[in-house]
């Protein structure tokens, strides 16, 4: 880590020997408002101001590209349509950017474990720029198509590198509320980007979402630039101790691996399979519920999710991520069984309150106790493996739901039905499939 010659170390380390003072960069705000609001363990390594340093960047990359791709989601489908083309190509624009992001995940974290996270951090908003200032500029239906890919690429590599970072500065005892703290940095760039993209369009037309977004990724590629520091790399166990070096092959085959990855898958599938897919059909279907009230339905999930963000950390790393992994599947399990089984709109919408509040500590649950179990060196390549694992979830699900539908008599109730199965199977694989396991240290 660079210091000032006569100073603290800063958040900005390009601008430490400016003749400007660094306390009034932008980046430096941020990261002292996390010092003084993330509470951390009390570690010489939770109270490291390179890491903090590091956060703030990361976070702020996070709610910038998540906000810029909250724009163009809700819009897509109607800008595809002024195009004329058939609803199974206006689905491709939201598949071919998954498929983006499948194909950049683990290049991205075997690359940024051999050269280093920065140039990767950069590389993933550069791409998103490209991506969307060439869909802004598309006047054909299939080179909107081929963007909508460069970005699932730029995101692919910006999501996946940046997890790893979180992961690599962290600690067992801390990732909880720094996984927290992240995936509130996810809801919020979510939640704000559809308002101002709907702003965009009704003003300015279909095109406008994407040059938005091109813009704050071109922001948020200089917030990488000036405003991260490289990791310090750490020394990597060489088995001299008698134990033999970790390897990527033995993490993806030890038991408490494979279950957490099968929590994650399910944690995506849930997501897409059910928040987004059945719990509008079956609130239309069995409700008469009208596209508000649906509406708000969601929005219920969601709101539940955040508010509960700032004690899920606090919880995660009191009471360990094993634990908390265990309860919040199995919650989540159990409020999905409830959509299933509702007959009245009070069990329907406690069990969508019960959903948001299960998935608010089962993401950064599942991420630390992954985290906990990535070793020093392989932390780029096995986020890699995570990410396509989530991302699988994301894509299969909706394929899954209409599946069930078109094929069986079980109908949307089954597909939920089957949902809650998996999590549960998943929750008790976990649980006590992995009870000899030795606890993490790292």
């Amino acid at each position: 880590m660079r210091r000032p010659a006569n100073g603290p170390a800063t958040a900005c380390p390009r601008l430490a020997n400016s003749r400007f003072d660094p306390s009034l960069s932008r980046c430096r705000s941020f990261s002292g408002m996390l010092e003084r609001n993330l509470v951390l363990p009390m570690t010489p390594q939770a109270h490291s101001p390179l890491r903090l340093a590091q956060i703030g960047p990361i976070l702020a990359l996070v709610v910038l590209v998540m906000a810029g791709n909250g724009m163009v989601v809700p819009m897509m489908s109607l800008y595809a349509l002024q195009f004329n083309v058939s609803g199974a190509l206006v689905g491709m624009m939201v598949t071919l950017f998954g498929v983006g992001r499948l194909v950049a995940n683990i290049p991205a974290g075997m690359a940024s474990e051999r050269w280093g996270r920065k140039p990767f951090i950069c590389l993933g908003p550069a791409i998103i720029v490209v991506g969307a200032f060439g869909a802004a500029l598309a006047d054909e239906f299939a080179p909107l198509l081929f963007w909508r890919f460069v970005q699932g690429v730029g995101s692919g590599v910006y999501l996946t590198v940046s997890a790893t970072v979180l992961v690599q500065i962290s600690r067992v005892g801390q990732r909880g509320r720094i996984i927290a703290l992240y995936q509130g940095a996810l809801l919020f760039g979510i939640g704000i980007g559809p308002g101002i993209g709907g702003f965009l369009v009704a003003w300015f037309g279909f095109a406008a979402p994407f040059w938005a977004f091109g813009i704050v990724a071109l922001i948020a590629l200089f917030v990488a630039i000036f405003c991260f520091e490289e990791p310090a790399s750490e020394p990597i166990a060489d088995g001299a101790s008698g134990a033999p070096p970790p390897s990527l092959r033995g993490l993806l085959t030890s038991a408490p691996f494979l279950f957490l990855s099968l929590i994650h898958f399910g944690v995506f599938f849930t997501r897409t399979a059910s928040q987004w897919v059945t719990i509008p059909l079956i609130g239309a279907a069995t409700f008469n519920m009208p596209i508000e009230t649906i509406g708000l339905a969601l929005t219920l999930i969601a709101t539940a999710n955040f508010v509960m963000l700032p004690i899920v950390g606090p919880v995660v790393d009191r009471v360990g991520s094993r634990v908390v992994t265990i309860c919040s599947t199995l919650a989540t399990a159990v409020s999905l069984a409830m959509i299933a089984l509702a007959q009245d709109l009070a069990t329907f919408w406690a069990a969508l309150a019960l959903m948001g509040i299960a998935g608010a500590f089962n993401g950064p649950s599942v991420g630390a106790a992954l985290a906990d179990r990535m070793p020093r060196g392989l932390q780029g390549p096995a986020m890699g493996v995570q990410r396509v694992v989530g991302d699988a979830g994301f894509v299969v699900a909706p394929i899954f739901v209409g599946v069930i539908y078109d094929a069986t008599t079980l109908g949307y109730e089954g597909a939920v039905w089957i949902n809650a199965v998996l999590m549960a199977v998943a929750a008790a694989l976990f649980a006590f499939g992995a009870r000899r396991e030795t606890p993490p240290k790292a």
